[in-house]
């Protein structure tokens, strides 16, 4: 099965360490995508360079310039580019990192049956890639499951990750996804309620209903930590996305049939108390925060008021 690559490059310091990653694949991607969106463009020179002529030829790399819009705009030029050439697509931030088997054994998964998307274990490493303790709170039924491949249906999906008002995937970079459940990251939202912030997983879950999920029992790569990353600073236009969006995927869920009425109202609950408490003194959060105590009371007519109320925050905001 063929795999194309697609990497919303931003910041170059980690570029060799990424090539080496790919260069050590034991069956590897069958081209590699980066659109630079770099202020000063420099994975492009970086790869343009000389010294790197017989790696980029290798992995078949073609380097894009970036839309220069912010990180969405970056993701969605990354999934068109691909535009389905290929049966699969793995979307590969610039920071995290794989492991020599990751693409060998996201295929075997594939080729296992017909999957919306393969996620892998991943460890959650320092600056330096070093492995830590922790990261993903995998369920335990999941985690200590004896089979290394899991098919996981709809209704297991959303309501350990929506449901549970946590994301236990972890990244795309651990992710290797069918054309039409990336398209769902391009798309942004099913049925008029953005899932903006929380694109990724958006499409594992809402792509999961077409087809099952795979989740491989192995650690085939790390992510990795650093000061300056979006989730470092809890106020940033991303991370508020990423919070409030699990309000929308709590209504999707539940018009999808996918989430009970009780499972939706407890996400709503759990994430608007939250952002009620965490986000009082923010101004741009207000007119989610009028809108959300009648629609964690579960009232009638709550809901279009504060579907409202997000389309207009996403529309200021959700540019990253």
């Amino acid at each position: 099965m063929k795999i194309t690559t697609v990497i919303p490059a931003y910041k170059s310091k980690y570029l060799l360490e990424l090539l080496g990653a790919l260069a050590q694949q034991t069956e590897p991607a069958d081209e590699v995508i980066f659109s630079d969106d770099s202020p000063d463009q420099s994975f492009t020179a970086m790869l343009a360079n000389e010294q790197l002529r017989d790696i980029v030829r290798k992995l078949n790399i073609t380097v894009l310039p970036g839309p220069r819009r912010g990180a969405y705009a970056n993701w969605s030029q990354c999934i068109n580019a691909y535009g389905g050439k290929t049966e699969l697509v793995h979307i590969l931030c610039d920071d995290d990192i794989i492991y020599p088997q990751f693409y060998e054994r996201h295929r075997w998964a594939h080729r296992h049956g017909t999957f919306s998307s393969t996620v892998s274990r991943r460890w959650t490493a320092s600056e330096v890639g070093q492995p830590l303790l922790g990261g993903l709170n995998i369920p335990d039924e999941i985690a200590n499951h004896p089979q290394r491949l899991v098919p996981l249906d709809s209704g297991v999906v959303f309501a350990t990750t929506v449901g549970w008002s946590r994301n236990w995937f972890g990244e795309v970079s651990n992710t290797v996804m069918r054309a039409e459940t990336a398209n769902l990251i391009v798309q942004r939202g099913v049925g008029g309620i953005s899932m903006a912030g929380l694109e990724d997983l958006g499409a594992l879950t809402v792509g999961s209903i077409a087809n099952p999920l795979c989740f491989i029992n192995e650690h085939l790569g790390f992510f990795r930590q650093s000061p300056n990353q979006n989730s470092a600073n809890g106020n940033s236009a991303v991370m508020k996305c990423a919070i409030m969006s699990y309000l929308g995927l709590a209504l999707t869920g539940h018009r999808l049939g996918k989430l009970s009425r009780e499972q939706m109202l407890a996400t709503i609950g759990t994430v608007g108390s939250n952002v009620l408490l965490h986000y009082a003194s923010q101004p741009d959060t207000a007119e989610i925060r009028a809108r959300l105590p009648a629609l964690m009371a579960g009232e009638p007519d709550s809901e279009e008021p504060f579907l409202a109320a997000w389309r207009d925050f996403v529309t200021a905001h959700g540019h990253y």
